[in-house]
């Protein structure tokens, strides 16, 4: 049974809240707008709905969704880069959860130009769920070694 996703066509799929906020400014930063990237994926993927069969469909998605790949890139590579100077110590677990989900972002890459409009939801779906857990478990986790080692070097 397919599942339907009904959303408002005005409004952000995710919004962000202090509750999100890790304290460490670069990387809250950098939370932001991958929040951003996956609002404006998520608009993308509405404002071309009902245009899932013309020929342009799947460029604008694909457009928005490289620009989305790009930045997790270069955040999972500035991330990993403080934890190595923290010396945390889940760093491998750390950068196996990134790996993970650059795999899969890859993956989706490689299929998107078949997509239908569920799967391109159910992808956003994906990136929201898989944003907000991995900022509320797993970088939580890291924020008092990275504060210890800011209000160090001040």
């Amino acid at each position: 049974m397919e599942r339907h996703v009904t959303m408002d066509d005005n409004k952000d799929f995710i919004k962000w809240e202090k509750k999100f906020e890790l304290g460490i400014p670069v990387i809250d930063n950098q939370h932001k707008q991958l929040v951003n990237l996956c609002n404006d994926l998520y608009q993308a993927v509405i404002r071309n709905k009902y245009r899932a069969t013309t020929p342009g469909w799947h460029e604008a998605l694909s457009d928005a969704l490289r620009e989305t790949v790009n930045y997790i890139n270069t955040h999972f590579s500035d991330e990993e880069k403080l934890l190595t100077a923290v010396n945390y110590d889940k760093l491998d677990q750390q950068k196996s959860q990134h790996k993970s989900f650059t795999n899969k972002i890859s993956e989706t890459l490689k299929t998107f130009n078949q997509a239908t409009f569920q799967d391109a939801m159910d992808f956003v779906r994906f990136l929201y769920d898989w944003i907000l857990q991995h900022i509320a478990i797993s970088d939580k986790q890291y924020v008092p070694a990275v504060l210890e080692y800011l209000k160090n070097r001040q």
